[in-house]
């Protein structure tokens, strides 16, 4: 084989130091995400809120990633239509724990839940929940981790029976926000576990608007309406490792398509 792909990221900077090797590797259009439904705990908006709060991303995608990808605020990538650089999304583990605080929760009576994650469907997703979880439990918050295969989440995802809370990784090969935002936040959809009446009644008017211009900053003062109510974590656009002989040419394409159609010899 001459070209590989979505290996480990300390595989990827191994191997592209070996001679005849060389490689590329770019943000993509899938990113990392954790669904909250509105269950239990997460029916409390400062518990939401403080379970967003209390996650460095930048900490995440530095340690456990190697420095690639980056960090989100939206379920939006700088390459999606809807993409709003002025949401922002703070990390402050102290204001976290005042938001639990008001909802009689410590560090020492912490609010408890499940959350959902695969062990190895994406790199160090497993091990990203497992330090998500400890930076919760900093706070107030003591997630027990259950761990299940890919099948296991859709099914649970389509019967809207997944836990508080649940890793997934999203892909959005068009970018378009109907198939980010839309899909996932939008309660009638099977793609989603959010059910709340305020934001089926924003996304509604949306799915049959034709002015595009409208249409996108519909979508974009959707996802500011989310970051605010804290209905969804998400955690960072993934980069996808591509090792290859260096006697071939590769062009990576944002949405993770490997296209041989554009492989040459170098």
């Amino acid at each position: 084989s001459q070209v590989t792909l979505e290996i480990p990221y300390e595989e990827y900077d191994r191997l592209i130091a070996k001679d005849g090797l060389a490689g590329s590797i770019k943000n993509v259009s899938d990113i990392g995400m954790i669904f909250f439904n509105d269950i239990e705990a997460m029916l409390d908006k400062n518990v939401r809120q403080a379970a967003v709060m209390a996650v460095d991303k930048e900490l995440l995608v530095k340690r456990l990633l190697r420095g690639y990808g980056q960090p989100i605020a939206t379920l939006e990538t700088p390459e999606y239509a809807a993409f709003d650089a002025s949401i922002k999304v703070e990390h402050n583990p102290e204001k976290a724990k005042q938001l639990l605080a008001a909802s009689g929760y410590s560090p020492e009576k912490p609010v408890k839940f499940t959350i959902q994650t695969t062990k190895g469907f994406k790199p160090k997703d497993y091990e990203m929940i497992q330090a998500i979880v400890g930076m919760w439990r900093k706070v107030g918050i003591e997630a027990t981790i259950e761990v299940y295969e890919i099948a296991k989440h859709y099914e649970l995802r389509a019967a809207d029976k997944l836990a508080p809370a649940a890793f997934y990784n999203w892909g959005n090969a068009i970018g378009d926000p109907t198939t980010s935002t839309g899909f996932a936040m939008y309660g009638p959809s099977p793609h989603s576990v959010w059910d709340s009446q305020d934001l089926i009644d924003m996304i509604n008017p949306l799915w049959g608007e034709k002015d595009e211009a409208k249409r996108i900053a519909g979508w974009k003062a959707v996802d500011k309406y989310v970051a605010e109510q804290a209905y969804v974590l998400p955690l960072m656009q993934y980069a996808q490792p591509i090792v290859h002989a260096k006697g071939v040419n590769v062009v990576q394409h944002v949405s993770g398509a490997l296209l041989p159609a554009l492989m040459t010899p170098a």
